[in-house]
């Protein structure tokens, strides 16, 4: 779709989540912390999510894989969808086809990154405002945050989802595609049980960190406690 064919509505901020079921949920976490406490951090991972775009300028949704969050869960801010599709490509794909005909911009996030924070979201908005994509790294070759202002065909064919290279590869159908694009600072996800080590003791250690995932912070400081023997 031609963007100026958009509704200009200001800017949708989407947040992409599965919903926190035991078993589906953070699977390739089941075998550090087991199938239910995997679901509860997600729960904990989705909280803080939501609750980072509080403040922003911009229509906030939802995008759910799955129906198990029970709606006085979800803000009423929130406009809920479910994710359609059966990859994340076009998944991706239909959800900016949805958000892109009635706003002129839309910003989609993951759950997995707690570090990210509100003035990077901002960022991510202004750069829209002179760009056409703008994309969020994650050190694993990944990507926490794709902004667009226009759609182009087949756009998310061909990128190695869930790998090293879906970084590179989503930057490239851009560039292909003719969208100049924004890139911004570099995010960690947590995927792995490297990962929520690192995080558990990096909140442990940061305060500001603590701050901006308060949900996930009580998860890791039980998780710890849980860890290490009693004095």
């Amino acid at each position: 779709m031609d963007n100026s064919q958009a509704v200009n509505r200001g800017y949708a901020i989407a947040v992409f989540a599965r919903a926190p079921v035991a078993g589906r949920a953070k699977t390739r976490l089941i075998p550090l912390l087991g199938a239910r406490r995997a679901a509860k951090l997600q729960g904990a991972l989705l909280e803080d999510t939501l609750n980072k775009l509080h403040g922003l300028r911009g229509r906030l949704y939802l995008f759910l894989a799955g129906s198990a969050v029970p709606d006085h869960a979800i803000p009423r801010q929130f406009v809920l969808r479910q994710q359609q599709g059966r990859e994340l490509g076009e998944r991706l794909d239909r959800a900016f086809h949805d958000l892109l005909k009635k706003h002129s911009g839309a910003v989609v996030i993951g759950t997995d990154s707690p570090s990210l924070g509100r003035q990077q979201l901002r960022l991510a908005l202004n750069e829209l405002k002179t760009t056409e994509a703008v994309l969020g790294p994650c050190p694993d070759g990944g990507f926490y945050l794709i902004a667009l202002r226009r759609r182009s065909s087949g756009l998310f064919d061909g990128v190695r989802w869930g790998s090293r290279f879906a970084f590179a590869d989503m930057r490239q159908r851009l560039l292909q595609a003719g969208f100049s694009c924004s890139v911004l600072e570099g995010c960690a996800d947590v995927d792995r049980p490297e990962d929520f080590r690192e995080l558990a003791i990096a909140l442990e250690r940061h305060p500001a960190l603590r701050h901006r995932s308060p949900a996930v912070w009580r998860f890791c400081r039980t998780w710890l406690r849980g860890c290490r023997p009693a004095r």
